[in-house]
């Protein structure tokens, strides 16, 4: 079926479009570190953020599938929430959450979510 992740973004603020990937849910760690040295001296925007990082899709990404952009309605809010990002979760990798405070993520519902320390979870203020 493919190797399928779902990353998304935050800030205080606001939550990005999702960004799907469906074959490459195992690279979604190493874009990721990628993105944070893209996006040094820009932090906590949760758009710029998710527009860099399918950037960062379409140089490793041949053709015109395997990547997409999907509209949610999750609000800061709803990140609180464990059990509304597992549901959430196309499998595989599962769905990757970015704080773009400081581009620590958290997986749900995916083998990433298994792979490495995690942060807490997301505190609301």
């Amino acid at each position: 079926m493919g190797n399928r992740a779902c990353v998304l973004f935050h800030d205080s603020r606001r939550v990005s479009p999702t960004v799907y990937l469906h074959w490459h849910g195992s690279q979604v760690p190493a874009w990721l570190a990628d993105l944070r040295q893209q996006m040094q001296g820009r932090h906590s925007d949760a758009e710029y953020a998710a527009a860099r990082f399918v950037g960062i899709c379409h140089t490793h990404i041949d053709g015109n599938l395997g990547l997409g952009l999907k509209a949610n309605s999750l609000t800061v809010a709803d990140l609180a929430r464990p059990s509304v990002l597992e549901d959430l979760s196309p499998g595989n990798a599962g769905l990757v959450v970015v704080n773009t405070a400081d581009f620590s993520w958290r997986a749900y519902g995916g083998y990433l979510s298994k792979s490495r320390p995690q942060p807490e979870r997301i505190q609301m203020t």
